[in-house]
């Protein structure tokens, strides 16, 4: 879990977030100390300062109806079964040896409510400290292009919910559509009421499919899409021939993971670039750059057997 993160819930005051991010930026600040061009970037701070506490605000919002489905799982966990299961996860340094654990309701009851808002500031953090300050074109990118989004190993739909606070905090409202994707169907509970409670609101769609993604043959499976987020879904069992292939289709990938050897190396081969966001938390990235605007049309392909109440 992030530090700091985990203190904050969705009631958290004006002052109590003000707090947490002046405790997030010694931090920062300490760890970067030594790295005179990030340590140049904190000068113009301010207005990404201001521009976060806000998306966070929206986030824990946005986090409410998933709450409730959490809530409503745990209540009836009388014999803390979920506990149990989260503290054996955590102590687990391979958590791609513990899939089984996500077919269990209690466990992931309780690891989006330990997880979610970590999760989802990871993306934020990612986005607004480091890749945003280091890339304005991909700032760009993502108000005016992005429309379609790939998710994989979405769980509980903290990125959905991290990108849906960016860009509404930016006052984008066009319309956007999330192809989710988990080898867990489970997590459709999650996704079917953060979908019914917001879409209407914020003019989104979420379409989802269980599926273990992560062989060569399966890229070629995907739909069309103008941004590819991989959030903590386990990329050391994923064949590294996939990224290739990726980066040839997509023109924004986002990767958030731990710090594997293995991630790194092939990754990093296939052309990605990759920064330390956390003690756990590396991110990988490929940003082709802005070129001609992609149609909006939706392929075929891309509505085929993946949604669970879509909305249009």
């Amino acid at each position: 879990m992030s530090s700091g993160v985990d203190s904050i819930v969705p009631n958290t005051t004006d002052q109590e977030l003000e707090a947490w991010w002046e405790k997030f930026i010694a931090e920062k600040r300490r760890d970067d100390a030594q790295d005179e061009d990030i340590r140049q970037q904190w000068d113009n701070f301010a207005t990404r300062k201001l521009k976060f506490i806000r998306e966070f605000r929206i986030l824990t919002d946005l986090y409410e109806p998933t709450e409730k489905v959490v809530n409503s799982i745990l209540s009836n966990d009388y014999a803390h079964r979920g506990q149990k299961l989260y503290s054996e996860w955590c102590k687990v340094g391979k958590k791609e040896c513990l899939l089984a654990y996500y077919d269990t309701p209690v466990f992931r009851a309780i690891y989006t409510y330990y997880r979610f808002l970590s999760s989802a500031t990871s993306f934020l953090q990612a986005l607004v400290e480091r890749l945003i300050p280091e890339h304005p074109d991909l700032e760009t990118y993502l108000l005016q292009n992005v429309r379609r989004v790939i998710s994989v190993g979405v769980g509980p739909g903290s990125d959905i919910a991290a990108f849906l606070a960016y860009i509404r905090c930016r006052g984008v409202t066009n319309r956007l559509v999330y192809y989710a994707i988990d080898q867990s169907e489970g997590w459709s509970t999650f996704l079917s009421a953060f979908d019914r409670h917001w879409s209407m609101v914020h003019n989104f769609s979420i379409w989802f499919k269980p599926w273990r993604f992560g062989k060569r043959d399966d890229v070629a499976c995907l739909p069309d899409a103008d941004m590819m987020v991989f959030s903590f879904s386990n990329t050391t069992l994923m064949d590294k021939a996939i990224w290739p292939l990726l980066i040839q289709r997509y023109k924004f990938i986002l990767v958030l993971d731990g710090m594997k050897d293995r991630v790194v190396t092939n990754l990093g081969a296939a052309g990605f670039s990759d920064f330390r966001l956390s003690e756990k938390t590396t991110i990988y990235y490929y940003f082709a750059g802005l070129q001609e605007p992609q149609t909006d049309t939706l392929t075929e392909a891309a509505g085929e057997g993946v949604s669970t109440e879509p909305k249009e």
